[in-house]
């Protein structure tokens, strides 16, 4: 098994240039309205991933307590396979270095690990599988970039893969495909009379709503475009938390 996700990254190219290209026939006015929608956009998109970052952290802590008590019982074991560090005798009776039930206990600790271990390896593969079944060979990059929009390490990247598959695929997208999102119909085709059905506005307690309802439609790209799109139309009203 590998020992990270990003071993396979490709070096990354410079954009610079092909971005100059892009904006060099740009008006000013263009340039400036371009500026403003990606502001209100990162303004949007900080606030969304305040409240999963705050999820994250509390799987990095699960994570660390976890490791925590491995290492008591690895402790535990050295403790219990060394003769020298057995009990004391009492009187004429010699006790032994390990008790038959010691012995099972040990034992089943060691079968518990060997399955622990080829089951993190089986979800690791599969992750990477799924990677590269859904962003081909730019996988690895696709993989950094999300990384560092949600601001996750690559150790926590990888203990998510190994350890809570089903998280990993609704935090990097790898679902999306079968996704639907809560998307309005045109305006030009909505019913403007008083029987059309009430539409409720979509500010940001829609959106809390959404992340604790349904995280996998929460978490689609789509919804972040979507959600951007409201803050702007309804302004003040949208409720956004001011930093």
């Amino acid at each position: 098994m590998a020992d990270s996700l990003l071993d396979d990254v490709d070096p990354q190219t410079d954009e610079r240039d092909e971005l100059r290209k892009k904006w060099s026939d740009k008006t000013p006015e263009e340039i400036l309205n371009a500026k403003i929608e990606s502001d209100l956009f990162i303004k949007a998109q900080n606030a969304r991933l305040d409240d999963l970052r705050a999820d994250y952290l509390k799987l990095r802590e699960e994570a660390t307590a976890r490791a925590s008590l491995e290492d008591l019982i690895s402790r535990q074991e050295k403790l219990l396979s060394n003769p020298e560090t057995t009990p004391p005798t009492l009187g004429d009776t010699v006790q032994p270095s390990l008790k038959p039930e010691d012995i099972d206990s040990l034992l089943e600790q060691k079968l518990t690990q060997r399955e622990l271990a080829r089951k993190q390896t089986d979800n690791f593969n599969t992750i990477k599988a799924k990677l590269r079944e859904q962003f081909g060979e730019n996988a690895a990059s696709v993989l950094k970039q999300r990384m560092d929009t949600l601001g996750l390490d690559q150790s926590f990247t990888d203990d998510l893969a190994k350890n809570h598959p089903t998280v990993f695929i609704r935090t990097f997208g790898l679902d999306e495909q079968h996704q639907t999102t809560d998307v309005a119909p045109p305006r030009s085709n909505q019913r403007t009379d008083k029987f059309a059905p009430q539409v409720r506005k979509r500010d940001w307690s829609y959106y809390q709503e959404m992340k604790k309802t349904n995280p996998r439609m929460y978490l689609d790209p789509k919804i972040a475009v979507q959600m951007h799109n409201d803050a702007i139309e309804l302004g003040s009203d949208f409720g956004m938390p001011q930093d």
